[in-house]
């Protein structure tokens, strides 16, 4: 009966180790090829709960760094990745307790290492939305953008010109200021085109009315309507 009983315990706690196996959050095919991972493992320890996988599918070599110069909020975990190269990256971290979280992190050195970056985050109730990489963008290892709001007929939105180590928020008047629309879907390409569809809020999808689109063709600097 006791060999039963540890038989027991012993299987319960192997499938409960095998459900909270290491879980992909976000993961990125490079320009060259290669593979870059954004994981967790709930099992590791504190320090090395999530890191940043970088494989080789060459050579099938894999390169693991934990991000452990982050001190992560228990209710605001990574998001998502947003790498350029080998070596310069970012991660963010958006939610949180109250959604009093927005954070953008930057790397020079495929995870190692990472500094806080100061975004031009905005969490004014409502108007919040998540910083992750539907939000945010890397043209080149230059130019980048990240499209927060529609505020009161103003498009709100933050741009950096020097790889993300500083952003500039910017608006622009792009619609009458007692319109409602908001931001319902982004789009990006490498050429430096930004393509938003927005839309009247609605809570079911009867109430949807007719979208509009709004298009930057020259990496944010400026955003003209099209419909």
């Amino acid at each position: 009966m006791k060999w039963n009983l540890l038989l027991i315990i012993f299987l319960c706690l192997s499938l409960t180790s095998w459900g909270q196996k290491e879980t992909v959050i976000d993961q990125q095919i490079l320009a060259n090829g290669k593979i870059i991972k954004l994981t967790s493992n709930p099992l590791g320890d504190e320090n090395k709960k999530y890191a940043i996988e970088c494989i080789n599918r060459l050579t099938n070599d894999t390169i693991v760094n934990y991000i452990d110069s982050v001190q992560h909020a228990h209710c605001s975990p990574p998001n998502s990745i947003f790498f350029i190269n080998d070596s310069l990256g970012f991660f963010t971290e958006s939610g949180g307790c109250y959604a009093s979280y927005n954070w953008l992190f930057r790397t020079t050195d495929m995870g190692l290492t990472w500094k806080f970056i100061e975004s031009g985050s905005r969490t004014d109730g409502n108007s919040f939305r998540m910083l992750n990489n539907e939000s945010f963008y890397m043209f080149n290892e230059l130019n980048g953008i990240i499209v927060w709001e529609i505020k009161e007929g103003k498009l709100v939105y933050s741009i950096t010109k020097d790889g993300g180590v500083t952003w500039t928020t910017k608006t622009q008047s792009i619609m009458d200021k007692s319109n409602t629309q908001e931001i319902q879907s982004i789009s990006f390409s490498a050429d430096g085109q930004v393509t938003l569809v927005c839309c009247e809020k609605f809570i079911v999808e009867s109430g949807r009315k007719r979208v509009s689109i709004i298009q930057s063709n020259d990496f944010g600097k400026s955003f003209h309507k099209l419909k």
